[in-house]
């Protein structure tokens, strides 16, 4: 494809939006995609970060046009930008005095605080349980009050459930919170973080480890997984789920692809598919009669979302299918990769 037959609108049909962000991202150079990363939260960088990594097959006429796009919406909306909060905050404060500018600030910006408690999500929240654990009960209901909820739900469930009544009716109750308790809560955010970088040693992923050397294990598969599962039952529904990984359906073969899809309604496959990159929805989409992909393409392209819980739930039930398929010999399914020679 050269430059006269691409046009604007053929990138647009090939490369969804957040591709075309990573490829933003990976032109900017490191220290300005790490001040960008800065402002995203959580799930954002996760989903930003997994298309960068994934990113593929974008020739050089196709990011010259995605970065020329960037820089016309880009011309269109730059102009006077508004006033940060450090530059109003100098000049309220001036003409207001320190507690009235706070309050105004407050509302155009949302709480300082939980701002400055946004790097607390990105701590384990087992470890920001121990370590809230250490602090006193009210300081931990106004640190969980103004963490994400999405964080502080994960926080609470470590908790010991007898304290979770305790700690909800505290948070609920909560209005305002002064400023001698927000430096509390400052300085406790500081000790979290100090606690935190602490307990960081080499991180190892063993569960997905020996989920890839049993998929490699050339002895009795069936009977290793029973004596783990002997010794820890949830241990080894961890293992399985590392084992039967959503994404090694791009590893197979157009046949393989063909059986399993055979097995799976269509409904499930498109919530599946929610969140993967082009080239893995190419693939499941050319493995398919043309009358099948035609009404999955359709699917996918109708406007709507899925919770991130019912798209793993979707992806799970196909790869039970998958493992069902397996034990009942139906297909040689490649579930790790191999070296292979030409």
């Amino acid at each position: 494809m050269n430059d006269i037959e691409l046009n604007q609108e053929a990138v647009d049909l090939r490369i969804e939006d957040i591709e075309k962000a990573a490829i933003l991202m990976l032109s900017m150079g490191e220290e300005a995609a790490a001040q960008i990363f800065k402002r995203l939260n959580r799930d954002e960088v996760q989903a930003l970060g997994q298309a960068m990594a994934r990113l593929q097959n974008i020739s050089t006429t196709e990011a010259k046009w995605i970065l020329q796009q960037f820089f016309v919406q880009y011309k269109k909306q730059s102009g006077i930008s508004g006033a940060s909060r450090l530059y109003l905050e100098r000049t309220l404060d001036l003409a207001l005095g320190n507690k009235f500018s706070r309050d105004f600030l407050d509302n155009l910006y949302g709480d300082s605080i939980r701002e400055e408690l946004q790097m607390l999500q990105w701590i384990p929240s087992e470890t920001l349980a121990r370590f809230f654990k250490t602090e006193h009960i009210q300081l931990q209901a106004v640190m969980l009050a103004f963490l994400p909820s999405s964080t502080s739900s994960e926080v609470l469930s470590f908790f010991p459930p007898e304290q979770h009544e305790d700690l909800l009716y505290r948070i609920a109750n909560l209005k305002e919170v002064s400023e001698r308790v927000i430096d509390e809560v400052r300085h406790a955010a500081d000790r979290c973080l100090n606690f935190f970088a602490s307990q960081i040693g080499a991180r190892v992923d063993g569960i997905k480890q020996v989920a890839e050397m049993i998929n490699r294990y050339k002895g009795d598969r069936n009977q290793m997984m029973a004596r783990l599962k002997a010794q820890d039952p949830e241990l080894i529904a961890e293992i399985e789920k590392n084992m039967f990984d959503f994404y090694t359906l791009q590893r197979q073969t157009g046949e393989v692809l063909q059986q399993v899809l055979q097995e799976v309604p269509q409904e499930t496959l498109a919530i599946a598919l929610k969140g993967v990159d082009t080239n893995f929805k190419k693939k499941i989409l050319a493995a398919l009669p043309k009358r099948m992909a035609q009404a999955l393409e359709t699917m996918l392209m109708a406007p709507g979302s899925a919770s991130i819980n019912k798209v793993e739930q979707a992806r799970a039930e196909i790869m039970q299918t998958v493992r069902s398929m397996m034990e009942q010999d139906d297909m040689e399914y490649q579930l790790y990769e191999e070296p292979v020679v030409s």
